[in-house]
């Protein structure tokens, strides 16, 4: 019998991600835990509960910029190729939680991770807020090493920040999601897209 609150959280994650909110009882979360119902409550109380918890974990904290990036400074071109390494680091951790042999939908785990957060914005309290921060933070970043990066000499001086920021962002999650609705995202291809981004404002 599991009694681990992380195991709890990674069982929840899964049954969230492959089913949804509304059709995830504590009954169905306890069972893939291996608890009876009344041992998830223990830890659990209520199903909001749980999936906040498990949000807040794996996806609020896993995304946030702070935790997922740890560039210490350098090139334009080096953060480039550290935030694709980075990516594919979370990429693998959380596709090893959600693979574990139940692929009921033939998906790709990338897409069950985007089926989780469409969930987060409705069942999630004030998710829009959340999500904004969080969007704000990773522009942030883009912005202060595009605005070094000008600083150095290393991209021309007229790029336009806010713009070259959206680019970098937008090309990463417009790649994520088409491909979650394949096999999940090509990390050589998004390294390929984001240093041609880069080649054209380089100085």
């Amino acid at each position: 019998m599991i009694t681990n609150r992380e195991e709890v959280l990674e069982n929840a994650l899964r049954v969230f991600a492959k089913m949804n909110y509304e059709k995830a009882s504590l009954v169905t979360i306890a069972k893939a835990c291996g608890l009876s119902k009344w041992g998830l409550i223990y830890y659990y109380s209520f199903k909001q509960d749980l999936f906040v918890a498990v949000v807040d974990k794996y996806i609020f904290a896993t995304q946030d910029p702070a935790n997922k990036f740890n560039f210490q400074g350098g090139t334009l071109l080096e953060f480039i190729d550290h935030h694709v390494e980075s990516v594919e680091k979370t990429m693998r951790r959380i596709v090893g939680l959600l693979d574990d042999g139940n692929n009921p939908q033939g998906c790709s785990y990338n897409f069950y991770y985007f089926h989780l957060l469409m969930q987060v914005r409705q069942y999630y309290p004030d998710a829009g807020a959340k999500f904004a921060a969080l969007f704000e933070k990773d522009r942030k970043l883009w912005r202060d090493i595009i605005e070094r990066a000008k600083s150095s000499g290393e991209i021309r001086a007229e790029v336009d920040t806010e713009e070259t920021a959206a680019m970098f962002r937008e090309v990463f999650y417009g790649l994520s999601f088409e491909q979650a609705f394949l096999s999940g995202l090509d990390t050589g291809e998004l390294s390929r897209k984001l240093r041609f981004i880069y080649s054209l404002i380089k100085a």
